[in-house]
This record gives structure tokens, C-alpha cells and sequence, in this order.
């Protein structure tokens, strides 16, 4: 067992878990470091085209609830190329404006016919798109609220990395668990004897150096 290998595998196992668990958001920075995610910006309607009559001389209004700090992206249109002014107020000061025709304004069109528009309320609530028309005819208007957010796409390299690390994590910790520190084994010194040779009378084995033969008693020499 292999003990390195056993904790490496488990400290990946929960970063992978980690991952999965938390998103690619957690890796977003990291990914845009390395090149593999750019940032896209979307469009998510909160009014879609809507029609509205304005009376002459006179007024008329559309509600919408915004978010704040998140930027909104508008359209407005006046049918036949007539002209009308366009405020935009929160609820508090189009309370006012309705009553004494004064108020603080997030955004003003005087002579608006067709234009693009973008609005970033500071604060979360109900903002009035107030259609204020001074002529003696009436005005017909389309208007569409978008807020636009802005994402990040990662590489699908990225997508998967929780599943790529999880499974890392396994690979490291079954390795580990198998395999170890081999031991090396103790090796027995071998006996060695020296060489001698035998009785040339009787063949018996003499010592090296041994001029007598102990079995036969014969000089060797």
C-alpha cells in the first residue's frame, strides 16, 4: 500500500466532487486565464413588443419591474413618424410627475420617433415608461424592454474537468491501494570452502596445503 498515493487520490476525488457540485463558475477565472472561455452577452426579454395608444393631449404609461445594477436594453417605436416624448421614473417620482407634472427622470426622450435605448436602475423596483403626448391627434407607440446580462462560456474542456478529476482521484487511490514499497529480501551469505584436492592414494579430500593424507596417512609429496 502506498500511502502518497492514497491521500493524492482522495484529495482529488473531492476536488472532482467539489466540481460537480459547485459548477464551472468555480472555474470560470481560472478558464479565462487560460484562454478557454470568453464572455457572450444575452439579451432576456422583460417586455415584449407592446402596443399602446396615447390619447391627445394627454398621457399614457407602461410598468415594468427592473433589477438594479442590471442594464436594460429598450425599442421604441411611433407609428405614421410622429413624434412624442418618452420619461422613464421610478415609482416615487411618477407619483409626483402625475400630480404636478415635475420629477427626477432616469431617462428622457422629447421628440422620440424611433430610437434604441439602454438604462441601468440603481436600484431593484417598479420603473413607469411614461408616453407624454401635447399634440392634438393621438400616438400610437411599440415598446420592448430586454435585460441584457452578460456570461461566461467556458471550453467543454472545462465543462468536464469535475468528471476528469473524480476519476483521477479513483485511478490514484486503487493504484495506491495495490501497490507499495517493495522490501528488498535479505540474501543468506553463501558458505564458501576453499578448493583442496584429493588423496592420490585414496582419493580421499585433503585441506589446501595438507601434506598427509588423514584416511591413508601417505605423504602427498
Amino acid at each position: 500500500m502506498n500511502r502518497s498515493l492514497l491521500v493524492l487520490g482522495i484529495v482529488f476525488m473531492l476536488a472532482g466532487f467539489f466540481f460537480l457540485n459547485q459548477g464551472v463558475r468555480v472555474l470560470a477565472p481560472v478558464a479565462q486565464l487560460a484562454g478557454l472561455a470568453s464572455q457572450v452577452q444575452t439579451e432576456e426579454p422583460v417586455l415584449p413588443p407592446t402596443l399602446l395608444t396615447v390619447p391627445a393631449l394627454n398621457y399614457n404609461f407602461l410598468p415594468a419591474d427592473l433589477q438594479g445594477g442590471v442594464s436594460v436594453k429598450g425599442t421604441l417605436q411611433v407609428s405614421n413618424g410622429q413624434e412624442i416624448a418618452m420619461y422613464v421614473m421610478d415609482q416615487e417620482n411618477f407619483a409626483q410627475w402625475q400630480t404636478r407634472h415635475t420629477g427626477a427622470v432616469l431617462l428622457a426622450e422629447l421628440l422620440a420617433i424611433s430610437c434604441n435605448f439602454t438604462i441601468t436602475p440603481k436600484v431593484a423596483g417598479t420603473y413607469y415608461f411614461i408616453f407624454d403626448n401635447q399634440d392634438t391627434t393621438k400616438r400610437v407607440v411599440i415598446l420592448s424592454l430586454s435585460v441584457i446580462e452578460n456570461s461566461i462560456v467556458v471550453s467543454p474542456l472545462i465543462e468536464d474537468a469535475g468528471y476528469g478529476v473524480f476519476a483521477l482521484g479513483i485511478l490514484f487511490f486503487v493504484v495506491g491501494a495495490r501497490i507499495g514499497k517493495k522490501k528488498p529480501k535479505h540474501q543468506e551469505p553463501q558458505k564458501t570452502t576453499a578448493p583442496g584436492t584429493g588423496c592420490r592414494f585414496c582419493g580421499a579430500q585433503l585441506a589446501s596445503g595438507q601434506v598427509f593424507c588423514a584416511k591413508c596417512r601417505r605423504a602427498q609429496k
